[in-house]
């Protein structure tokens, strides 16, 4: 026969043993652990699905009150911005620094006060912001696609922390449940060696 399928009723009999098999109590409290992990773990896939639809959900509601509520504008830069620099061995350019800036926002207002600029960046210079109802500076807005990545990342990491959690619990148990057959091991040994000094 083929390898394989002489491997499906060899778990099979790993997992649920016959009555008439040597296995203990422990490889069957075992087998049972391990189908209730199996079970577990693939009842978290559509628990994990429905959170991170949850999320989901959630995430737009956000991305279309900031869509709504924000707006980009041009800001021009009264000063100039952080001189060049080569930080590491990457050869990276630096965070960019507040710099004094203007800006008007939708109702035609007149706005000054401070927005990220770039290094190398010169008085004069422009730099697209967004700003709320009010006209003060804020984080570009939720995007789309930024609220599908957190919601698929939320329900990976909620079913890897299942099955994490899972497969630790599974680990503990099984080093107890060996622990506990060492034990009778040892006791089988003992009984063994006391009968044969007394023969």
């Amino acid at each position: 026969m083929i390898p394989s399928a002489n491997r499906l009723p060899r778990w099979w009999h790993v997992l649920v043993p016959a009555r008439g098999s040597v296995a203990r109590a422990s490889d069957r409290l075992q087998a049972g652990l391990v189908l209730m992990v199996l079970l577990a773990a693939l009842a978290a896939v559509p628990f994990s699905a429905a959170a991170g639809s949850s999320v989901y959900a959630s995430q737009q509601a956000v991305s279309a009150r900031e869509l709504a509520d924000y707006a980009p504008v041009t800001a021009t830069l009264l000063a100039d911005g952080p001189p060049v620099s080569v930080s590491g061995r990457s050869g990276a350019a630096g965070s960019p620094v507040p710099t004094d800036a203007t800006w008007h926002s939708a109702d035609g207002v007149r706005h000054v006060g401070k927005v990220d600029a770039i290094e190398g960046s010169h008085r004069g210079d422009t730099v697209p912001i967004w700003v709320d109802r009010a006209g003060v500076v804020v984080d570009p807005p939720l995007s789309a696609a930024a609220a599908v990545v957190n919601a698929v990342a939320a329900a990976a990491g909620l079913l890897f922390a299942g099955w994490l959690g899972l497969a630790l619990l599974y680990g503990i148990a099984v080093f107890a449940l060996n622990r506990h057959r060492m034990g009778k091991w040892q006791q089988e040994w003992f009984a063994i060696a006391s009968r044969k000094t007394r023969s």
